[in-house]
């Protein structure tokens, strides 16, 4: 099982409806959902909508069934997985340059796994994690917290391109450990008010 399978599993299971009846108003077959909530397929986004329209569900459960999906297809896929690698590649050079343009100190963190930058301010070292699509947010915190602890930081930033589509439960919970989601703008506005 996965995350999304997990998700859907417990949504499935305690919406009134019994399982063959979920599966026709989402047009599966009942193995089709087995499939779906076990972890062994994961949907296309045609069918995806037709289970969350079946299921009756509101827009955030939309949604974050929506990313969990998106997040399992990247762990699945290579091909998935290797663009956003690229992309990712493609922003942390961009915020790199743009750093480095205004005269910031910024460093590589020697492990694997944990920031992707380090910006030097003052006496501080703060470590940035760059996410071209933020999903896995429970993987992007605990990251960040992990790298600023062995930093001693008392913040983080996450950049990605795309602030609108986040929610103000995950902001608040990333603001409350010391962490800032900006975009790239946003992170020259927070340095230069830093400064």
């Amino acid at each position: 099982m996965n995350l999304f399978s997990e998700h859907l599993n417990s949504l499935v299971r305690s919406h009134p409806d019994n399982l063959s009846c979920i599966a026709h108003k989402a047009h599966l077959s009942r193995p089709s959902l087995y499939d779906l909530i076990n972890g062994k397929t994961l949907p296309k986004k045609s069918t995806l909508e037709n289970l969350c329209s079946a299921l009756s569900l509101s827009e955030n459960s939309i949604k974050n069934l929506f990313n969990l999906n998106k997040s399992e297809r990247l762990r699945s896929s290579r091909k998935e997985h290797q663009y956003y690698l690229q992309q990712k590649k493609i922003l942390i050079s961009e915020v790199s340059s743009l750093l480095l343009g205004k005269g910031h100190e910024i460093s590589r963190p020697i492990s694997a796994g944990e920031a992707d930058l380090v910006l030097r301010l003052n006496s501080q070292r703060i470590p940035i994690l760059i996410c071209p699509t933020p999903l896995d947010y429970p993987k992007i915190l605990g990251s960040l917290l992990s790298s600023m602890f062995q930093l001693s930081s008392e913040k983080g930033y996450v950049c990605t391109p795309y602030i609108k589509s986040l929610d103000r439960k995950t902001v608040k919970l990333f603001n409350s450990h010391g962490i800032l989601i900006l975009s790239i703008k946003g992170i020259l506005k927070e340095l230069k008010s830093l400064r």
